[in-house]
């Protein structure tokens, strides 16, 4: 499911990168590909430098399946803007970094809606 995600989101406008093991191109990726078998749900996404900081927080509000949370592996999706590698709580003044996701069991095609309406919000 991660991986799907991943994929379809490396597609999408405003996202300069999604670093994920699955895919080409992201760090570690030929490691993956020699020694894994399967994918993760964890992915990051790297957006494009145009994207002011409002609009990646406006892009997390706007999420409603993912959930802002820092716990991973469970069953419920989650979000959460980061900017050098520091965790940030609700209150983000200055993002302007990437965000990672986590897949948790909700449908495909639901995340995928929930991303897709959350993207419109990240174009204003």
């Amino acid at each position: 499911m991660g991986a799907a995600l991943a994929g379809w989101m490396q597609a999408q406008p405003g996202i300069k990168q999604v670093l994920h093991p699955a895919l080409p191109g992201s760090p570690g990726h030929e490691t993956w590909q020699r020694d894994a078998r399967g994918a993760a749900s964890l992915f990051t996404l790297v957006f494009d430098d145009a994207v002011l900081p409002e609009r990646v927080v406006a892009f997390c509000d706007a999420l409603r399946l993912f959930r802002l949370g820092y716990s991973w592996a469970g069953p419920v999706s989650l979000c959460v803007p980061y900017e050098k590698a520091e965790m940030r709580g609700r209150d983000w003044p200055h993002v302007h970094g990437p965000v990672r996701l986590a897949v948790g069991l909700e449908s495909v095609a639901d995340l995928r809606a929930d991303l897709a309406q959350a993207l419109e919000v990240l174009r204003g």
